[in-house]
């Protein structure tokens, strides 16, 4: 009975997960306090802990980079200013939290963006681009071709660090094998379809969309089960 208990716990807090930060304190500030601080605050460094690959697709500007997944981020922050206060940020608030932990403990003065990069760039916010590489996976035309199917279509809102987007994969692919010609799968990678994201004003993930005749008739953020989809997709095939 207690193992039933737990399992349902963890369903549970599952189904609520999504990848977007909700927390909100004295050290975590809205986009539009997060902007006022770039252009008030004299003495700042601003962080960006994401990966080198992720950073050096979009980032805001004069942002540095320190991955807070890499074994020597200590170090490297060790050479921070510490008479600077520190603006960090990451793609949805997970890993800056993590890092704003760690740099406050060392002595640090922090301040974090709330819902990270997602959140900022659905408030219409600005981000550096790097325009020597191709990083588009969708633009609004591919995705506005793709669809525009005879059928039912799946859009899946993801990142390659998303933990519930992760979770929730084998899900979609149970459904792609079950309704197989019946149903057409999008897996749209927020990192790497920039305008698309941006143009939704998606600020956390995984976000399902469901699409019949090219009209969106389904909109929901967060974690899907296999039951959820299988719901979902058998009210409309």
């Amino acid at each position: 009975m207690k193992s039933i208990k737990m399992s349902l716990a963890l369903v549970a807090i599952i189904t609520l997960i999504s990848c977007g930060a909700n927390k909100q304190d004295n050290q975590t500030l809205e986009a539009k306090v997060f902007a006022d601080k770039l252009n008030s605050e004299k003495e700042y460094t601003l962080l960006d802990v994401r990966s080198p690959e992720e950073f050096s697709a979009n980032h805001l500007e004069n942002a540095k980079n320190i991955n807070v997944n890499d074994l020597n981020f200590i170090q490297q922050a060790a050479l921070l200013d510490k008479n600077k206060t520190i603006l960090v940020y990451c793609k949805s608030g997970a890993r800056s939290n993590k890092a704003a932990k760690q740099l406050q403990e060392m002595g640090y003065d922090v301040r974090e963006l709330q819902g990270g990069l997602l959140n900022w760039q659905s408030e219409g916010y600005p981000v550096v681009k790097d325009t020597k590489k191709s990083t588009e996976e969708y633009t609004m035309a591919t995705y506005n071709e793709a669809i525009l199917r005879d059928k039912l279509v799946l859009v899946d809102f993801q990142a390659v660090w998303c933990p519930p987007c992760k979770m929730m994969a084998p899900h979609i692919e149970a459904m792609k094998t079950k309704y197989g010609d019946q149903l057409a799968v999008l897996k749209v990678d927020t990192d790497k379809s920039a305008e698309v994201t941006e143009h939704f004003k998606i600020n956390a993930i995984p976000q399902i969309k469901l699409y019949k005749d090219g009209k969106e008739i389904y909109d929901k953020t967060g974690y899907h089960s296999a039951e959820d989809l299988e719901a979902l997709l058998s009210q409309h095939i």
